[in-house]
């Protein structure tokens, strides 16, 4: 009896055991398949990140959290803490990529919402480091187009195009480089991005304005980019920018100067110096010298020897509103040629002379040696050279010089009686000469040094910064010269 009790207790032990392991077992495998779920896989490592991120070793960290979005794709914590550790390492870039990714995957606001923050914040920086370029005006464009009524937008955008477009009172974006490089096609490009967006929304307007047309004093433009930049311009007009209209002003009065020198430009670039005889006594030539005289000349400014030329212009903000003149400075753009309208009042016994010059193109870096060539139609009843006196010629004539500077002083080949045949032909009596030109030989060497030396003092007053000094003028009688002062 107590054999048959006893094996039944140890068949009833054995069952309770099989079981007891049958639980162990299930146990066993809910905890297996819970460790293997992807959500848990993920924590784990958004965890482990987060302990990396805390002792700074971020790039523990980024291997973590790339980890769980290989995961899961969705994760908004992974996208979150990987931005954040590229930001903890001054990689603003590429947290701001990483967010707009997470956001396109998850449609998550809050990855919008950071990712336009981390944009902003990228472009505020470069601002407060005054580095802020064309890329920073994208990248606000990037935050519009994602987020169409970001409130902040706004204001860094003014203060991205204020940086970019003036350094110094100075905007110099639309003027190409010496080499020829050019940043005009993408300046351009955010230009017309700026208008769009200011013809949808009148907030932006005022961005738009200063990019096109700078809050400078100076603004510089290449003229070979001049007719895409106008268009501009009048689209910034038409939205209501107060400065287009005398902007266009200025573009129309050089249009026309630019027009009128063409034909002396392309003579002079032929050596056809005898074109200029003709040009400098016409009544349009005539009427440009005396509104600079008397200081009548609209839009277009200019002191002694006003330039023309035909690679830039530089707009002036003055007074009267805004004026241009044309580039001269070799260290901004590389000379083709220049002439020069005399813009002075330089009277001969009353009478106004009337002069041009033409500068051939040279390089800056070989300026040696260098010329220039001088035409001058004028009183010659001061112009005598001769001791002879009896020969001067008593009307008015033309005067032609080809000025040579090198490193160790200039000299200058004259012609003086460089009248038309037609005016030769009328039995008007000349001054003596050899073959033409006047060389030092004709004189003897005191008076030559005389000669030269009016010449070097002539060229450094006109282009003086010194305006206290009017001019002088030669003296026929032994070379003297006579200094004029200005009170």
């Amino acid at each position: 009896m107590w054999k048959k009790r006893g094996k039944k207790l140890a068949q009833k032990r054995k069952k309770i055991g099989i079981a007891a392991a049958a639980v162990i077992v299930a146990a066993a495998g809910s905890t297996l398949i819970y460790h293997n779920l992807p959500q848990t896989k993920v924590e784990k490592q958004l965890t482990l990140a987060a302990k990396y991120m805390t002792e700074m070793n971020y790039l523990e960290a980024q291997e973590a959290y790339t980890e769980a979005l290989s995961i899961d794709e969705g994760s908004v914590r992974a996208y979150r803490g990987l931005a954040d550790d590229y930001a903890a390492q001054g990689q603003l870039d590429e947290a701001a990529e990483i967010l707009h990714q997470g956001y396109e995957t998850t449609q998550s606001e809050i990855l919008l919402q950071n990712y336009c923050a981390t944009v902003l914040n990228s472009v505020v920086e470069h601002v407060n480091e005054k580095t802020a370029g064309l890329d920073d005006i994208r990248s606000c464009f990037t935050v519009l187009e994602s987020d169409p009524d970001h409130e902040s937008v706004r204001s860094v955008l003014e203060s991205c195009v204020e940086q970019i477009t003036v350094q110094e009172d100075t905007a110099s974006l639309m003027l190409d480089e010496l080499d020829g490089t050019s940043d005009f096609d993408e300046y351009a490009d955010v230009a017309e991005k700026l208008l769009g967006l200011a013809e949808k929304d009148s907030s932006y307007q005022e961005a738009a304005y200063r990019f096109i047309i700078p809050k400078a004093q100076k603004i510089y433009l290449s003229l070979a980019h001049r007719d895409s930049w106008k268009e501009l311009v009048e689209r910034a007009q038409a939205l209501g920018d107060a400065e287009a209209d005398g902007i266009l002003a200025c573009l129309s009065k050089q249009q026309e100067i630019s027009d009128y020198f063409a034909p002396m430009f392309e003579a002079f670039e032929q050596e056809d110096y005898k074109s200029a005889r003709n040009f400098i006594v016409t009544d349009q030539y005539e009427a440009i010298r005396d509104a600079f005289i008397n200081r009548t000349m609209e839009y277009w400014t200019g002191n002694t020897y006003v330039p023309v030329t035909k690679e830039a212009i530089v707009f002036l903000l003055t007074e009267d509103g805004w004026r241009f003149s044309f580039v001269e400075d070799d260290s901004l753009a590389q000379p083709s040629g220049t002439i020069r309208v005399l813009g002075q009042k330089m009277e001969d016994l009353g009478v106004q002379r009337s002069s041009i010059e033409y500068v051939p193109a040279y390089d800056p870096a070989v300026y040696y040696p260098h010329t220039e060539y001088e035409i001058v139609y004028w009183n010659t009843m001061v112009s005598g050279i001769a001791t002879d006196n009896t020969n001067v010629v008593s009307r008015m004539n033309y005067r032609f010089a080809k000025k040579t500077y090198t490193a160790e002083g200039s000299s200058a080949e004259m012609i003086y009686d460089w009248r038309r045949k037609r005016e030769a032909s009328e039995g008007v009596s000349r001054l003596p000469q050899r073959g033409g030109i006047m060389q030092a030989a004709q004189m003897d060497r005191r008076e030559w040094q005389h000669a030269t030396v009016y010449l070097n003092w002539s060229r450094r007053l006109q282009r003086s910064k010194n305006r206290n000094k009017a001019g002088g003028f030669c003296d026929r009688s032994g070379w003297r010269l006579r200094y004029l002062q200005k009170i």
